[in-house]
């Protein structure tokens, strides 16, 4: 009505007016009469609203997608669920649904909106207890709460920045593997998710992540040791859990020929030597097993869906402080490595079924390798036993074994490896494996495995208390 006061035609698309638009066109051949029966035929078929939505209803259920932004965010919490935890690609689809729902545009992924790392775990309790009111203002509500702790963290400690203290809470969920694992992570009081826990290695090495297995008495104290080197400042100098003796380094360097008298050393010097405190892990001797016995034997869910393990720093901190062994004084002297043990059993073993070892031209049975980046290594010459020159066509064998491969032997024209996807095999099941010709393994190079395992936890075990 206003624009024909004014004198401007109000615009009506009537069947009439379709009618000579068509006929009218470019190229078109039709009469008005045949133009006005298309122009009705066509609006008969198009299906009336009610149609359409019944029609993309079906669809959608036939198809098992979601066609509302609720029924959308219930497909994408049930699938969250399903999984036991949400991961990254779960955060990012309801980062999208969000903005479908608010009818924004989707962020582009290096757009200034992008999706924030802290937000790949985002907690989706709240929003299903939204979900299940059936309200939409309880719905509402919920996506405040589930955000509001995020948000108001990233404000407090913005884009990554580390929490303090009393922020930290560690949780131990199963992890996304067909082998029963677990992983540990770090997140905030809001179940703001931040970062993984590593595996304990030297101050000054790369960092090593995987998972813990938390089935067996050996996996929990691996957890436990894990957990209680993070909670106590990691392997750094100005940590609780360093050792005194090498500073977190887990190498001392000799000041006298004898080897009487010693300095913390840093990884690339010369004339290093292993801690004898620390063994080279570079941490202080942590009470793992107490602290597994009184809160990982029967604390931690391995059934997906159940109510992860949760623990804040600092009460992992008050229970430590009397735990703790008073630590050693700077004349600690340098030993073998913390593989020394492990080492030392499989060579018993294989003495023990007939073969000779020898490191080289040395008399020794073994020699030790430790690299600057935190790898174990050993290795020895195996002979003197008959299967070596009838099943492998040489008397004798070099066997190495490396902390991020396992056990491989060579010096018969080509390279196999033991045991393929086993770090830390048991001494007896390399020899099984080692009379057992071929090896279980295709030829070529050996092939890293899942880090499942820590080498280091593992090992530890072989030496003596």
């Amino acid at each position: 009505m206003a624009e024909e006061q004014y004198g401007m035609p109000k615009k009506r698309t009537t069947a009439q007016q379709r009618a000579r638009e068509l006929q009218s066109a470019d190229g078109s051949t039709l009469t008005y009469g045949q133009s006005l029966q298309q122009v009705r035929r066509r609006h008969r078929d198009l299906p009336r609203p009610g149609e359409a939505r019944t029609a993309l209803a079906e669809l959608a259920k036939a198809s098992d997608l979601s066609v509302t932004w609720r029924e959308r965010l219930k497909h994408h919490v049930a699938a969250s669920r399903a999984d036991g935890w949400p991961a990254e690609h779960h955060a990012r689809d309801l980062y999208e649904e969000l903005h479908i729902a608010a009818g924004a545009p989707l962020p582009g992924p290096d757009g200034p909106v992008a999706l924030p790392r802290e937000l790949r775990y985002f907690p989706l309790s709240p929003v299903e207890r939204g979900l299940q009111s059936k309200d939409a203002a309880a719905l509402a509500c919920a996506l405040v709460e589930a955000f509001a702790g995020p948000m108001r963290q990233l404000l407090r400690h913005p884009y990554g920045s580390p929490a303090s203290v009393d922020d930290l809470v560690y949780r131990i969920r199963r992890a996304p593997t067909r082998a029963p694992r677990h992983q540990l992570t770090i997140h905030t009081p809001e179940d703001l998710y931040f970062d993984d826990v590593h595996y304990p290695r030297p101050w000054g090495t790369p960092l090593t992540y995987g998972f813990f297995r938390a089935t067996d008495v050996r996996g929990r104290d691996e957890l436990a040791r894990a957990l209680l080197a993070h909670a106590l400042g990691g392997a750094e100098p100005t940590s609780l859990a360093a050792c005194t003796t090498c500073q977190a380094n887990g190498l001392l360097s000799a000041l006298d020929t004898d080897h009487s008298s010693h300095i913390p050393a840093y990884r690339g010097e010369r004339s290093i030597c292993i801690c004898g405190t620390c063994r080279g892990s570079g941490l202080r001797a942590l009470p793992a097993r107490a602290f597994a016995e009184e809160f990982l034997s029967d604390e931690i869910r391995t059934a997906a869906g159940e109510e992860p393990w949760v623990m804040a720093r600092s009460s992992i901190i008050t229970w430590a402080s009397p735990h703790l062994l008073p630590p050693s004084g700077p004349s600690g002297g340098c030993r073998d490595g913390l593989q020394a043990g492990y080492i030392a059993a499989v060579a018993d073993v294989l003495i023990g079924a007939g073969f000779t070892l020898t490191a080289g031209e040395e008399s020794a049975d073994y020699e030790l390798d430790f690299d600057d980046r935190g790898g174990l290594g050993g290795h020895f010459y195996v002979g003197g036993h008959p299967c070596l020159p009838s099943e492998y066509g040489a008397s004798r064998l070099l066997m190495f074994w490396y902390s991020d491969r396992g056990w491989t032997i060579t010096g018969f024209g080509e390279v196999l490896a033991l045991l393929p996807g086993q770090t830390v095999p048991e001494p007896e099941a390399v020899l099984q494996a080692l009379l057992e010709h071929p090896p279980a393994t295709d030829p070529g190079k050996p092939r890293l495995v899942p880090r499942d395992v820590d080498v280091y936890a593992e090992v530890l075990t072989y030496l003596p208390h």
